[in-house]
């Protein structure tokens, strides 16, 4: 396995994951261009040879909001349960490291369980309950934060 960062050329890839760890609610191809062509985006492949198994999407909203925003995690379901998504959570902290921020903000559904574990076990702490956050199907967003000194 080897973690490398992604671009728009590699889209098709990333959309065939998107649609396999989100089959009812993911963004759109026109999304994907976009973040995928901005200079604050960052997305990781977590790669097994040519396969991609797994990713977190981050944006660094530094002279914004100053924090750095995971924008999505996923590990193909065949590859779930090895850590892997930890190993991602490692890398957005190294980036916010070398980003001289403090803070990284996510979210997930409240019926994420596997991604809330990962959160806490990644020493994120749940800030914020929103109430109807996601769509298809409506649910609840849990909002996590690390804030590093």
């Amino acid at each position: 396995m080897e973690t490398r960062k992604l671009g728009v050329e590699d889209k098709k890839i990333i959309l065939e994951l998107e649609k396999l760890c989100f089959p009812n609610d993911r963004w759109n191809q026109e999304d994907w261009d976009d973040l995928l062509s901005d200079e604050r985006a960052t997305y990781y492949g977590l790669m097994d040879q040519d396969k991609l198994v797994g990713n977190v999407f981050t944006y660094n909203w530094k002279g914004e909001m100053d924090y750095i925003k995971i924008m999505n995690l996923s590990v193909h379901p065949d590859y779930r349960g090895n850590g892997y998504a930890h190993n991602l959570m490692a890398l957005v902290k190294e980036e916010l490291e070398s980003s001289q921020l403090k803070r990284i903000c996510a979210e997930t559904r409240s019926s994420n369980k596997a991604m809330q574990k990962v959160f806490e076990d990644c020493y994120y702490k749940l800030s914020k309950v929103e109430e109807n956050c996601y769509e298809n199907p409506q649910e609840d967003g849990f909002k996590y934060v690390l804030e590093v000194e």
